[in-house]
């Protein structure tokens, strides 16, 4: 018996391992500031760039997830040293109405790019954060949940 639950703990170790390897060669994503000149007390943009894998869709940020796909959620870490300044807002996604959940949802290919802005508090500043969400392809029929950190 413990042999099995021991087995059964490895294999579903070894499944997300796999998972967290795969999403990061279908999602690779970059951080930057729109302009590096700035100074303390200065609003800077946050860009966030997504390249994604051919066949391959992520969801966007701007609609409500309580029904069907999941959207990208940001959370950024408040620690004093930035104040966030505006929502997270997705740059041209694709907009369609799902067929198995009804629901119009907004998505990318290819590429996205996400931005905020923030207000820059102390010299020494910490941007940082997770970002969450769901990649699907639509022939495979597969979705993988994704969790990502960003720092700036």
């Amino acid at each position: 018996m413990k042999k099995t639950l021991l087995l059964s703990l490895l294999l579903s170790l070894a499944a997300t391992f796999v998972q967290a390897q795969e999403i990061d060669k279908i999602v690779t994503w970059k951080f930057k500031f729109a302009n590096d000149n700035f100074k303390v007390g200065d609003e800077v943009e946050l860009i966030f760039d997504t390249t994604i894998e051919k066949g391959w869709s992520l969801y966007s940020s701007d609609f409500k997830g309580d029904v069907g796909p999941q959207p990208t959620i940001f959370q950024f870490s408040e620690n004093g040293s930035f104040e966030l300044s505006s929502d997270i807002k997705p740059i041209s996604p694709l907009k369609k109405t799902d067929r198995n959940w009804g629901t119009e949802i907004s998505y990318f290919t290819q590429k996205a790019q996400f931005r905020a802005k923030v207000r820059v508090v102390e010299y020494n500043y910490d941007i940082f954060g997770s970002i969450k969400g769901q990649v699907c392809h639509d022939k495979k029929g597969v979705c993988i949940p994704f969790e990502k950190t960003f720092q700036f």
